[in-house]
């Protein structure tokens, strides 16, 4: 193989360009020397390492060598690039372009600082802004979002809005005044104190005089926030598009549905309380056969299983309301979109309405707290008189006490009903796009 000669550039033949170590300077080929160590294929010989105090300085090159190379022969470029420090050839900028330098070497990079050359960067990319026709903007919504578009739907609508829960409050807390005055404790509980061993039938007694208008009330709340919900939907899918309604149009547009809109209450609430009592009745049965400790425990246990049944259940129904009214589902249809809607995202839906009871929960004890004391002041009664054995409220203590929950329930329903319907449209853009729907539809308003 051939070798490298390292020379002076004084000692070459006459017509023969020096001897550079440059890369394209000569052209490897086949030696007719044979291979000193041996080798058997064709190939360039390593550069022999000589001691640093033999080895010859490198040969100078004149400038007008670096011009005019001589031909490279076949096998090399015919235009190799200058050389670099390194012995590699110099980078070089793809036309058109005007940045000095590679990337490797400080060049523009997308998103870094401007570069020396007055170019302007790219800046890191970010999600554009999402349209804000309405309350809330047209994506995918966190739970501030929801939050906050039910308040903000109540400050621009609240005539509409106010309108709508006043009549379900009303009418709601003046069944549950009637209920509470009716269904009052007259001391079942006292007598089951002074009994060794109740019968089941003493013990079914006792608690229906105690908690039966307890339970009635709570039924009836839960019929008043399902009608909410469902008529409010109507509100808040239009301050998601950023337009006005008024309650004589928001009543005549539930009127329509306003028959399926009660069935659903009806069959929501009688499926939770369906659920509640399946998980109590054994307990009750074994209590009847006259295991009375045996059946109250598996009373309460049974009470606790169907009590998480019937959470599961609410969840995953509780966007019935929106797609009846929404939608113009029917009642059977309603309740399967919800579960379509909430499948997946059960623990999410969960956690937003837990939030939202709370928050609604608060500010209405806030609200209520003064009719409270002034309903205690005029009849020297408290809440205690519900469960207290010795003594029932008067009729003006739930009165003044309706009021009071009347006024919350105006402030409170429009909140929670928006955090359902937001939920429920959430769900939808999540699921279906419904933001792309909603941005056209606002356009053409």
């Amino acid at each position: 193989m051939a070798r490298w000669r390292l020379e002076p550039a004084e000692q070459h033949e006459e017509g023969q360009p020096p001897m550079t170590n440059t890369p394209g300077s000569t052209t490897p080929g086949p030696s007719d020397s044979p291979e000193p160590d041996g080798g058997t294929g064709p190939g360039p010989a390593p550069s022999p390492q000589l001691p640093e105090q033999d080895r010859p300085a490198a040969p100078s090159v004149p400038p007008e060598a670096s011009l005019h190379r001589p031909d490279p022969g076949p096998g090399w470029s015919a235009q190799q690039p200058p050389a670099d420090a390194n012995g590699w050839g110099r980078w070089t900028p793809p036309p058109g372009s005007r940045s000095p330098l590679p990337p490797s070497q400080g060049g523009p990079r997308w998103g870094g600082p401007p570069a020396p050359n007055g170019w302007q960067q790219q800046g890191p990319w970010s999600r554009p802004a999402a349209p804000q026709p309405g309350v809330v903007p047209l994506r995918p919504l966190d739970v501030g979002e929801i939050l906050g578009g039910s308040v903000a739907t109540l400050r621009r609508h609240w005539r509409a809005i106010l309108g709508v829960t006043a009549t379900v409050a009303l009418v709601t807390q003046a069944i549950a005044v009637v209920v509470q005055g009716s269904y009052t404790d007259d001391g079942s509980l006292e007598k089951l104190e002074d009994t060794d061993h109740p019968s089941a039938h003493d013990l079914l007694h006792g608690l229906r005089d105690a908690y039966a208008g307890l339970g009635l009330t709570v039924v009836v709340a839960a019929l008043g926030v399902l009608t909410a919900t469902a008529i409010l939907a109507l509100v808040t899918s239009r301050a998601v598009l950023g337009r006005t309604v008024a309650v004589g149009e928001v009543w005549r547009e539930a009127r329509g549905r306003f028959g399926r809109l009660v069935g659903l209450a009806l069959l929501l609430v009688g499926l939770y309380v369906a659920v509640l009592g399946i998980g109590v009745l054994p307990g009750v049965l074994v209590a009847a056969a006259g295991v009375s400790d045996g059946g109250a425990a598996l009373a309460v246990l049974g009470a606790c299983a169907g009590l998480v049944v019937m959470v599961w259940l609410w969840i995953l129904l509780s966007l019935s309301p929106p797609a009846l009214m929404l939608e113009n589902q029917s009642v059977v249809g309603a309740m399967k979109r919800s579960a379509k809607l909430v499948r997946g995202a059960w623990w999410r839906v969960l956690g937003v309405e837990l939030l939202t009871v709370l928050v609604t929960y608060i500010a209405s004890a806030i609200i209520e707290l003064p009719f409270t004391i002034l309903s205690s002041a005029v009849t020297n009664e408290s809440f205690s008189s519900f469960y207290n054995s010795d003594s029932s409220p008067g009729w003006t203590f739930l009165v003044v006490n309706g009021i009071g929950a009347v006024v919350g329930s105006m402030v409170t329903l429009p909140v929670s009903s928006g955090t359902v319907t937001l939920l429920y449209i959430d769900q939808r853009i999540r699921r279906e796009s419904l933001d792309i729907e909603l941005h056209q539809a606002a356009e053409q308003k």
